[in-house]
């Protein structure tokens, strides 16, 4: 965990608004422990209608290109899926 926090902090210290990233990415961890979903496997590699829908939702919230750019960051996103699905 303290790992995916250090990355947390990294894409906040690198961005214009760290606070609505810090926000997001917690976001993201929180909704991805909770998330059911029927096809694990593409959605972990971000593709399908689950995946699609997921990060439709979350544009609702959140600025496209920082969902966009944070979702396309495999090294967070591979360190976000492991945490929370540990």
């Amino acid at each position: 965990m303290d790992e995916w926090y250090k990355a947390v902090r990294t894409l906040r210290d690198e961005s214009d608004n760290g606070l609505l990233v810090k926000n997001f990415c917690h976001d993201i961890f929180y909704q991805l422990k909770h998330l059911k979903v029927k096809d694990k496997k593409k959605f972990l590699q971000r593709l399908g209608p689950e995946f699609e829908g997921w990060t439709m939702s979350l544009e609702e919230k959140y600025p496209k290109d920082l969902v966009r750019e944070i979702l396309n960051d495999d090294e967070f996103w591979k360190l976000t899926v492991k945490t929370a699905r540990a």
